[in-house]
C-alpha cells in the first residue's frame, strides 16, 4: 500500500513549514537565548526544556495562525507530551529528535506501551514498511506475540487522544524526526511509521528549513569587530585620467602613487 495514495506532502506544506519553523526556533534561538541569561553552573534541564520550547512555538507559531492544526496535550506519568490534529489532512503528528526514537524499540519489559507504539498500532497498523528490522527471534525463525494485546494499544491511544478523535475515523500518524547539533537542525525528516515502528515512508524536510538569521547576524558582528588587517593595496592608490569623447589625446598608463606621496605633494 503507497501510503502517499492518501496525502499528498505538497499539500500540507504549509503546515509543515510552520511546524519546522516553531522546531528551529527552538532548537536555536530559543535555546542559544536560555543559555546566554543561565548563571547555573551545569544545564542539565536543557534536554527537558527543548520539548518545552517546541511545545510553546507549536501553540504561538502554528496553531495560532493556521485554523487546520490543534494541539492536543497528554499526561504520562510525570511528563507532558504534544501532537498535532490536522484535520484537514486526516493526519496526526508528533515531533521527535531521531536518537530517542531509535531508542524506542530497544526498550524491553515495558510494562506499558510508549505511546508512539499506541498511535501508530491504532492509525498505521494496515501498513507494512518494505524494510523491516530484523530481530533475533525472526533469524531463529521464533514467531513471538506482540507486546502488548490490541486492547491495551486501543485504551492507550484512547487516553492520549482524550476523544479528539476516533479510532475509525482513517487518520494517519506521522513523525517529524530531528537530529541537532550545536543548535542547529542536521537532519529534519517527515516519517510514516507502521505498528513495529519500521520506516513506510521517510521524506526530507531539509528544504522547508529557512536560514537562521540570528545566527548570520552574530557571525557578521564577529567579523565587523575583528581587528582589520591593512592590506598593501589599501596604501596604493590608482588614478585613471578620464579623457572626453571628443579628445585626441593618447591613451594615458594608469598613474600609480602611494598616499604618503600624495599626502607631500600637498603640504
Amino acid at each position: 500500500m503507497n501510503i502517499m495514495d492518501e496525502f499528498d506532502v505538497i499539500d500540507i506544506q504549509p503546515e509543515l513549514r510552520l511546524i519546522v519553523n516553531a522546531l528551529a526556533k527552538a532548537i536555536g534561538p530559543d535555546t542559544r537565548s536560555y543559555l546566554t541569561g543561565s548563571n547555573m553552573d551545569t544545564n542539565n534541564a536543557i534536554i527537558l526544556l527543548r520539548g518545552d520550547f517546541i511545545n510553546t512555538n507549536l501553540r504561538d507559531m502554528v496553531v495560532a495562525i493556521n485554523d487546520n492544526l490543534e494541539l492536543k496535550h497528554f499526561k504520562r506519568f510525570v511528563w507532558t507530551g504534544s501532537l498535532l490534529i490536522d484535520r484537514k489532512h486526516n493526519i496526526t503528528i508528533t515531533i521527535s529528535a531521531r536518537p530517542t526514537l531509535n531508542r524506542i524499540k530497544g526498550v524491553k519489559g515495558r510494562k506499558n506501551p510508549h505511546y508512539l507504539q499506541s498511535m501508530c498500532h491504532v492509525l498505521n497498523g494496515d501498513l507494512k514498511a518494505e524494510c523491516k528490522q530484523v530481530t533475533l527471534a525472526d533469524m531463529e525463525g521464533v514467531d513471538f506475540d506482540p507486546p502488548f494485546a490490541d486492547e491495551v494499544y486501543e485504551d492507550d491511544f484512547d487516553s492520549i487522544i482524550d476523544a479528539a478523535i476516533s479510532q475509525g475515523e482513517g487518520y494517519r500518524h506521522c513523525v517529524i524526526a530531528y537530529e541537532a547539533e550545536r543548535l542547529e537542525i542536521k537532519s529534519l525528516s517527515l516519517l510514516i511509521l507502521d505498528a513495529d515502528l519500521d520506516v513506510v515512508k521517510d521524506i526530507s524536510l531539509m528544504d522547508l528549513l529557512q536560514p537562521n538569521f540570528s545566527t548570520l547576524t552574530a557571525e557578521v558582528a564577529a567579523v565587523e569587530e575583528a581587528p582589520q588587517k591593512r592590506d598593501a593595496h589599501s596604501l596604493v592608490k590608482v588614478r585613471k585620467d578620464i579623457k572626453s569623447k571628443n579628445s585626441n589625446e593618447p591613451d594615458k598608463k594608469p598613474e600609480i602613487s602611494t598616499k604618503r606621496e600624495e599626502v607631500g605633494k600637498q603640504a
